[in-house]
């Protein structure tokens, strides 16, 4: 297996991962059914032609699906087809997906409060938090302490944190999304109580060998390792197609829990949650993002790690398409000429013509 290289270009562009697919979009239309004819990655494969570029220094990207002719891999710019990158914030789909398994096993109920399973860590003023909450980011944890830490640290320096930045606030839970790597800590720590097992064995034990993923594993790396269940795994673009094709597939959840993939709450978004259109809820209980992108309902999940941009979307029905990509930014690139290119890709794998 190909490894990236390691003196990558730091990308700091706050939030493009997860604005990047949503950027001018309108409302939401309804979902647009795929075509019945299947599909060639022509479009895919012309983007890969132009690049490298003054935006994108590399690329690869996978398209599978039903509705494609052949599963296609292509890259551009010094990337493998076979690299394993950082995934960052895709890994929470990951880490929501072993939390709804222990609810399937009623382990624990979606709308179960999470406190009285870790009382130690979890302040009284969030008692009312639940697992959904925590899944669908409406929750109104406090954003995470960046602290050198394992993930019971980061937990607790992060309600240490908004204790004395804000004193006398009280939460609201349920009332607003508001993206926030908190709660897959918080997911991470509670699949361990719940299990008595490191969350990594369950990782492995639930998805990752079921499922043949041999090489997305957490990262050794520390500035990656850091994140954990938040966006510590390290994948390649083969290994991304297949989890979210069982996933999509019903192969990991029964149906009373897949259904959670798609449900969106009814609140609006914050003002600081760029990751959706504006003032608008985008996550679903199974932590997946349902977006309309030019006509068409796209269902999946973005992250930036280690100076790579990377995603997985999919259309679903019949004809359900998929594409996984991972893309390093140009450090002198403009935000928008990076999220344009981000938006232009998973057009070219996905949208109706």
């Amino acid at each position: 297996m190909t490894a990236l290289p390691t003196s990558v270009r730091r990308l700091v562009v706050s939030g493009l991962a997860l604005a990047a697919v949503t950027a001018g979009l309108g409302a939401a239309p309804a979902a647009t059914a795929a075509p019945a004819s299947p599909r060639s990655p022509d479009a895919v494969r012309a983007l890969l032609a132009t690049l490298p570029d003054d935006v994108t220094d590399a690329a690869l990207v996978r398209v599978a699906g039903r509705g494609v002719r052949a599963s296609y891999t292509g890259t551009a710019g010094p990337v493998a087809a076979d690299a394993r990158f950082p995934v960052g914030s895709v890994t929470k789909v990951f880490t929501d997906a072993v939390l709804l398994q222990l609810v399937a096993e009623r382990r624990i109920g979606i709308d179960d409060p999470v406190r009285p399973h870790l009382p130690e860590l979890i302040p009284a003023a969030w008692s009312g938090v639940t697992v959904r909450e925590l899944l669908d980011h409406t929750s109104d944890l406090p954003r995470p302490a960046k602290v050198p830490l394992d993930p019971r640290g980061v937990v607790a320096a992060s309600f240490e944190a908004d204790a004395a930045g804000r004193p006398g606030r009280l939460p609201a839970p349920g009332t607003v999304q508001q993206y926030n790597g908190l709660n897959s800590f918080v997911a991470g720590l509670l699949v361990e109580r719940l299990t008595g097992r490191p969350f990594a064995d369950e990782l492995d034990r639930r998805v990752l060998r079921p499922l043949a993923l041999r090489d997305t594993a957490l990262s050794e790396e520390p500035a990656i390792a850091w994140s954990w269940a938040e966006g510590g795994l390290v994948s390649t673009a083969a290994d991304l197609d297949r989890f979210l094709r069982a996933l999509l597939d019903g192969r990991l959840l029964p149906p009373a829990q897949q259904r959670h993939l798609f449900e969106i709450p009814a609140v609006p978004g914050a003002p600081e949650n760029t990751s959706c259109p504006k003032g608008t809820a985008c996550f679903s209980a199974g932590g997946l993002m349902g977006i309309d992108l030019n006509g068409t309902r796209v269902w999946g999940k973005t992250g930036s790690s280690g100076g790579w941009t990377s995603g997985v979307f999919a259309t679903t029905g019949p004809h359900q398409r998929r594409v996984a990509y991972t893309l390093r930014p140009d450090a002198e690139a403009a935000p928008k000429a990076q999220r344009d290119r981000v938006e232009t890709l998973v057009g070219a794998a996905l949208n109706d013509r």
